[in-house]
């Protein structure tokens, strides 16, 4: 056995571009929220397993076995 098969309770999401760490259970609205408030992104959006979210009603409770990235939003102009 290989300590890799013992899984792990980490995961990544993509904040911008950067791989950021996170516990794969922990809650996705409030662990999203603190992350993007410590780096001052306030306009984003999110896609979870390449699906663009258009309300925080659909993302998923957990990180664990989602492929989550924000993206900055910039308005044109």
């Amino acid at each position: 056995m290989n300590v890799n098969e013992l899984g792990t309770n980490k995961t990544n999401v993509t904040i911008t571009g950067e791989k950021v760490e996170v516990n794969a259970s922990d809650s996705v609205k409030e662990t999203l929220k603190r992350i993007l408030q410590e780096k001052g992104i306030d306009s984003f959006t999110i896609l979870v397993d390449g699906e663009e979210i258009v309300s925080t009603n659909d993302l998923p409770d957990q990180f664990r076995d989602h492929e989550i990235e924000v993206k900055r939003y910039v308005k044109a102009g």
